[in-house]
């Protein structure tokens, strides 16, 4: 049989005698040290409850959980928070939005053109399949009206004039000019270049033999911004005669300028 020590008797004799003691009293009697004040004329104790202090709480432990133990009761604060949590509607935790707050970013009527592209884009369209007589792999060049690609200076008589007598121009919409080897493609052949659009064959070039061309650009800036030199496999849609003029030049800017590319019934019109 197991030996049951004095100390242990008297531990629980003192949480029964807690059990059905007034906690306060309980706790001042077993105070390890209180505070009296001694009425001397009187000839006893006064005892005033509010000067029982106990000083050292720790021994006194175990009789507040006999009489208390909601005081040492553990809490999960994970659990306490996710109580809280539910109680809480859930219109609490939406945002307050409304359609005053939020700014306008686009106007539901105002429409996107389609045709807006990003710079060095072209805005035409490539000819169709049947259109096309054929296509070759070339090397194409930049080039401008300068002094750094013709010598030639804007004093010149001769200033962005080009071999076949036509002033050079570029335009992405409709069409533009370029430089190639007659033996190969013929003043007046029309070719397709992608990214770049259609183009004319108007001018020739001492570097410019076999299978090489030369693209015409405003300025040195675009030469390098948009193409800078590239292998490009370019579509000739018509082969030429060994002229061009302004007038087809007109025409064909007219005609890719309404229908984004050279219709085939256009095509002997235009040459």
């Amino acid at each position: 049989m197991m030996k049951v020590k004095t100390w242990q008797r008297v531990l629980f004799c003192m949480l029964l005698f807690g059990l059905f003691m007034d906690t306060p009293n309980l706790y001042a009697a077993f105070s390890i040290t209180t505070g009296f004040t001694m009425d001397k004329d009187m000839g006893k104790d006064n005892q005033n409850p509010n000067s029982i202090i106990a000083t050292n709480d720790y021994y006194l432990k175990p009789l507040k959980y006999a009489t208390n133990p909601e005081m040492f009761k553990i809490v999960d604060i994970n659990q306490r928070k996710a109580e809280q949590f539910t109680a809480m509607t859930q219109n609490e935790f939406m945002p307050k939005f409304t359609s005053k707050a939020l700014p306008v970013l686009v106007n539901p009527q105002t429409k996107v053109n389609p045709n807006v592209n990003k710079q060095g884009s072209v805005a035409v369209t490539a000819p169709k399949h049947d259109q096309i007589i054929h296509t070759m792999r070339v090397m194409a060049t930049g080039y401008t009206a300068g002094y750094e690609s013709t010598g030639k200076r804007p004093d010149h008589p001769q200033y962005g004039i080009t071999y076949s007598g036509v002033k050079v121009r570029r335009d992405k919409n409709t069409i533009s000019t370029i430089a190639a080897d007659p033996r190969v493609f013929p003043l007046g052949t029309i070719v397709y270049i992608p990214d770049y659009g259609y183009a004319v064959v108007a001018d020739v070039g001492s570097a410019i033999k076999g299978r090489k061309i030369d693209l015409y650009f405003a300025t040195i800036k675009q030469v390098y911004k948009e193409w800078g030199k590239k292998e490009v496999e370019i579509q000739v849609i018509k082969r030429g005669n060994g002229k061009c003029s302004e007038k087809m030049l007109n025409t064909l800017g007219k005609v890719i300028q309404t229908y984004k590319f050279v219709p085939a019934s256009l095509l002997e019109e235009v040459i």
